[in-house]
């Protein structure tokens, strides 16, 4: 398929964070001349096989069919509604989403669905998905977690480990499509330098450290700043969990870009990424990483 044809695909089950993630995600496509797929699952045993967005025959299906018609007819106002497809699937959500995510610019989802439950900022197909896409995934929030009148800037985790160039090619392209900025976040703890720096912590130069990191900082991005001259950055070095950084620094961003590091069982996240889904107040997008 050709890059410029790869569709928004958004999970959508009736939930309110699911409305949220389809409205959301009908901008993206719009904004970049995308088309939009509208997706729901089955999880109840059904006879038959999925059905296309032009197929209205009654049946099993036709509860699911009406709801996406509708859905599909409301985000017509904000893309063109030939432009938009949908479609019934009968079974795991995460296995179907996962399958679209191997020809999907990016796949959209709500934090919760229908089934969330109560006090879990993210729900299990969130999770799971996240966890084996093959495209990038983006989970929005409860939008009554954290309310701001005006949101700005891409945020994006750096590591410094030689893995970011998927993360910050996927930032900087949003950066550049939103008209906005980009922060890039290392942080760094007492741990990473090394077994023995605990014991005689007073005695480090810490001014030093966090100059190194800082040139380390520098030294991953400037490639990117040189490929999207025309996006402001601004480094942000904080000696701290990563987590909590990343979250305080996308308290008021339009997205915060983190990675998904290489993994072995499907659902296996790593500890930052995991605690960012569960704390972040702004949309969260997921980049995979070297899969």
């Amino acid at each position: 398929m050709n890059a410029s044809q790869r569709p928004i695909v958004v999970g959508v089950d009736g939930s309110r964070d699911a409305r949220s993630a389809a409205g959301w995600a009908a901008e993206q496509a719009r904004d970049r001349g995308r088309p939009l797929i509208l997706v729901h699952c089955l999880t109840w045993p059904f006879e038959g096989v999925s059905t296309s967005g032009t197929d209205t025959a009654a049946g099993p299906h036709s509860g699911a069919e009406s709801l996406l018609r509708t859905m599909a007819d409301e985000l017509g106002a904000i893309l063109p509604r030939d432009r938009i497809d949908w479609r019934v699937e009968q079974g795991d959500p995460v296995a179907a989403l996962c399958a679209d995510s191997a020809t999907a610019e990016v796949v959209v989802v709500g934090a919760r669905g229908v089934g969330g439950v109560a006090g879990l900022l993210i729900g299990s197909t969130a999770t799971a998905l996240v966890s084996a896409a093959r495209c990038p995934v983006v989970v929005l929030p409860d939008d009554s977690t954290v309310v701001v009148s005006e949101r700005h800037s891409v945020v994006v985790g750096v590591e410094c480990r030689g893995r970011d160039e998927e993360v910050l090619d996927f930032a900087f392209t949003e950066a550049a499509a939103r008209g906005t900025d980009l922060v890039a976040v290392h942080a760094w703890q007492d741990a990473a330098l090394g077994p023995g720096i605990r014991t005689v912590g007073p005695l480090v130069d810490w001014a030093t450290v966090a100059a190194d990191e800082q040139r380390i900082l520098a030294e991953a991005i400037a490639g990117w700043r040189e490929k999207q001259p025309d996006v402001g950055v601004r480094e942000v070095v904080v000696r701290g969990r990563t987590a909590p950084s990343l979250v305080a620094a996308a308290m008021t961003a339009e997205l915060l870009v983190v990675g998904r590091p290489p993994h072995g069982p499907i659902g296996r996240l790593g500890s930052a990424t995991h605690g960012v889904l569960h704390r972040a107040g702004c949309p969260v997008a997921v980049v995979p990483v070297g899969d």
